[in-house]
This record gives C-alpha cells, structure tokens and sequence, in this order.
C-alpha cells in the first residue's frame, strides 16, 4: 500500500523490516524508523546496517510521530502491529508540525478496527484502500487513508466492517464475519437470559448482526 517513492515514517518499526523490504525492492529511497524504546532501536540500527542501507533509512528514538521533523518532509505514515487505540491515541497526539506534509496513513490495528476508521473520518483522513490478511490463526486488517479537505461520512456497518472491504468481500473477510456473526448471537442470547438486561448493549448487538447478516 506504499505509494512509489514515499517518504516514509514507519512508527513502532520493529527491526525496521518494513523500511528495509521497501528500500530493497525500489519502493522508497528514504524512510525513518521509530522507536520508543532503546531495545527496539538498537535491533533496527543493527539489521540496517547489516543490510547497509543506513544512508537510506534513519533510525530515530523518539514517542510516537516525535521522529518526524518538517525537513523530513514525510508524507506517508505507518502504524502496524498495535491496538486500535494505542494507534489512535499516537495520531491524536501528534502535533501540527509533525502531520504537515504527511497525506497517506496506512494503519494495521490487531484490535479495535472500528477505533481507527473513527478517528480517521474526524481528522479528514478518507479510506482508499483496506485489505484483509490471514496469518497464523489471526486475522489482521490494513486501512490506507489519504488526507482530504472534504470527506464523505461511514454508516455505522461501514466503520465496523470497513467500507472497501465490504466491497471486496474476500473469503477472509466473509471467514472473520461469519465468526463474529455467531459470536454476536450467543452474546445476545447470553445477555437476554442474565439478572440485569443491558437493553442498550444488546440494541447494539442486534445492529451488529443485521449489517453483518445483510453483507453476508
């Protein structure tokens, strides 16, 4: 989902795998690699220079988009391998200057998807790509989203389900929906029959499964 020569800050890097495939197969020429913690940034800074691509790929320490400075002139950012809200939270907290020039933010949250896609759509980030990966019994989603003045709103399913993978409706995607589907049914099922009826949860629930049944 890397646009062809971005400049890329990759946030949470985890030994800067990402930077490195990308600066290896022409994609980029220039990324930076984050990290909060020494630990992290030091693998990062042994596996670049084990692949010498240290006058491509700048290894900084730093919270969140603090490795990003307005010389950087970044314009595309990656946040993988993180909660939704952890990921929300690291946007939200970014300052002016450090989203100036960015336009693409491509996020990979192993929970929380809904989180991202509301955060996006406030913040005049509108989704123009998603996709749907499985990978050893996990089940992960990929937002790309590009920065717009002017920004159509998601309907509730679309923010639950993601509004091009509704679309694409791939075998992955119907596998996690049909899972979700079931585990929505016994919750109601379960809720209904407990001392205290939470009639607003289990609305909510039942939202659920009609946009899920309707995709389906």
């Amino acid at each position: 989902m890397v646009d062809q020569n971005a400049r890329l800050a990759d946030i949470g890097s985890d030994h800067a795998y990402l930077p490195v495939e990308l600066v290896n197969n022409q994609v980029i020429n220039f990324a930076i690699a984050g990290e909060v913690a020494e630990g992290p940034r030091d693998r990062s800074l042994e596996d670049i220079k084990k692949y010498q691509l240290a006058d491509k790929i700048d290894v900084r320490l730093g919270d969140g988009l603090a490795v990003i400075k307005p010389a950087d002139k970044i314009d595309t950012v990656v946040i993988a391998g993180m909660g939704g809200i952890l990921i929300s939270d690291i946007l939200t907290r970014a300052t002016p200057d450090q989203l100036a020039n960015v336009q693409t933010l491509i996020l990979q949250p192993n929970i929380g998807e809904p989180l991202v896609r509301q955060w996006l759509i406030k913040h005049h980030f509108a989704i123009v790509d998603e996709d749907i990966v499985e990978d050893e019994h996990h089940i992960y989603e990929i937002i790309k989203a590009n920065f717009q003045n002017e920004i159509e709103p998601l309907s509730e399913a679309e923010i639950l389900m993601g509004p091009v993978l509704m679309q694409k409706k791939s075998m992955t995607f119907a596998q996690k929906w049909s899972h979700k589907l079931q585990n929505y049914r016994n919750a109601v099922t379960n809720m209904q029959h407990a001392k205290k009826i939470d009639q607003a949860k289990i609305a909510q629930m039942n939202d659920y499964i009609k946009y899920i049944e309707e995709i389906l």
